[in-house]
């Protein structure tokens, strides 16, 4: 029994070479995709695209028809274009949203201060009030001291006239 012998030609190994073919296809098309992703990012943040494509690494030589083209740049600059639009808008949704919450804390915050501006003049018109009726409680001891002072000197200067 002896082992079968291995294919001499490319056309007797047709799994092996679609295999390589496949790759080298896939391979090239990895790399249009990658180059085609720089390309958008360099547009997006306004960089004209490299026009010379970076080095393979197999060392191959990129085809010709594989450069940049003008239709390809105009789709990318149309794409960073629409990006950068929705990327102002919902960065403008999301300013307008802060705005709203910004303003409903800062009328929160507002309704509390008139909440404790309004009790703080309660307290003070409370405090007012009670020091304006201490104040009438002492004059009025006061005056009462001041009676019986003057009674007392009344009466002192009536019994030194009746003595004397």
């Amino acid at each position: 029994m002896t082992s079968p012998e291995p294919p001499q030609n490319d056309a007797e190994r047709p799994a092996e070479n679609a295999g390589r073919t496949r790759g080298t296809l896939l391979g090239g098309l990895m790399d249009s995709l990658r180059q085609l992703g720089r390309d958008a990012v360099s547009i997006a943040i306004g960089r004209e695209p490299s026009q010379e494509p970076p080095a393979r690494p197999d060392g191959a030589e990129k085809p010709a028809d594989d450069a940049p083209s003008e239709a390809r740049i105009r789709v990318l600059h149309e794409v960073a274009e629409r990006l950068r639009g929705a990327a102002d808008s919902y960065i403008a949704a999301k300013l307008d949203e802060l705005e709203a919450r910004v303003d409903a804390k800062l009328d929160h915050i507002e309704q509390r201060i008139n909440r404790k501006i309004i009790e703080l003049h309660e307290q003070l018109r409370e405090l007012r009030d009670q020091e304006i009726r201490h104040r009438l409680r002492l004059l009025k001891l006061t005056l009462v001291f001041t009676v019986l002072v003057a009674l007392l000197s009344l009466g002192y200067k009536w019994l030194v006239h009746q003595i004397g």
